[in-house]
């Protein structure tokens, strides 16, 4: 978990989900909420994923002031087994307005009526103020491997069984409704989260990749803590059919 990779605890899971479906299917029995969580969610809990996890949760804060510093973050958390971990820096004083970012390229008119019909159409800003400013388009040949991403884009969908809630949580939406900068919904690899109504993003966990960028992007401040995203545990993956 700490080297950041995600292969071994994905390999990890992907068995245990496995492990979980043979022994539901030799019992007849459906994939419920409660028999997933009594067969494949016991294994995850009770795997040193979870424990991982945990020491990991922090472990990557260094990186928000160098790539030294980061390295040196993850492994004092390794050795100490999450006990010590580098503090977080608040970023959002960091963070300039769109109109200081783009206000020689871009009218503050302009760059409003483009907010209200991104929100409207649940499309993301970041690309229309892409095109806007000149960056060239990406053509898709159809001749190249695409990534999980591209899949999704392309129509596909997260296998996710019914019954679990989204995992992707905005604590407090007053948070998000006085948020500008909504680097959530750009930095979404996936884009399951749009700008939804009353200025409060919108999540679609069929898109989701758990990537976590919208976690370690949030820029919220609420309670003394940094980040209005509760990111929880969540049924599905990109093995799909429709991908």
């Amino acid at each position: 978990m700490l080297a950041g990779s995600g292969v071994d605890e994905a390999w990890t899971t992907g068995v245990q989900l496995a492990e979980a479906v043979i022994e539901l299917t030799e019992q007849k029995r459906t994939f419920t909420r409660e028999n997933l969580e009594a067969t494949y969610v016991r294994r995850r809990r009770e795997s040193w994923v979870d424990d991982e996890s945990k020491i990991a949760a922090e472990s990557r804060n260094g990186f928000q002031t160098g790539v030294v510093t980061g390295m040196i973050g993850m492994a004092v958390a390794g050795l100490t087994g999450g006990r010590i971990t580098p503090a977080a820096r608040p970023v959002t004083s960091q963070l300039p307005s769109l109109e200081d970012a783009y206000g020689s390229r871009i009218s503050p008119v302009e760059l409003k009526q483009m907010q209200e019909e991104c929100a409207a159409q649940g499309t993301s800003l970041h690309d229309r103020i892409m095109d806007r400013c000149g960056w060239p388009q990406i053509p898709m040949d159809g001749k190249l491997l695409i990534s999980h991403q591209d899949a999704l884009l392309m129509g596909g969908g997260v296998q996710a069984s019914a019954g679990y809630a989204n995992h992707v949580v905005f604590r407090r939406p007053e948070l998000c409704r006085a948020c500008e900068t909504k680097l959530c919904v750009e930095m979404c690899s996936g884009q399951a989260i749009t700008r939804g109504e009353n200025a409060v993003p919108a999540f679609d966990r069929e898109k989701c990749v758990y990537c976590g960028a919208c976690l370690w992007n949030c820029a919220a401040e609420g309670d003394g803590a940094q980040g209005n995203i509760e990111f929880n545990a969540g049924a599905g993956g990109l093995h799909s059919a429709l991908n």
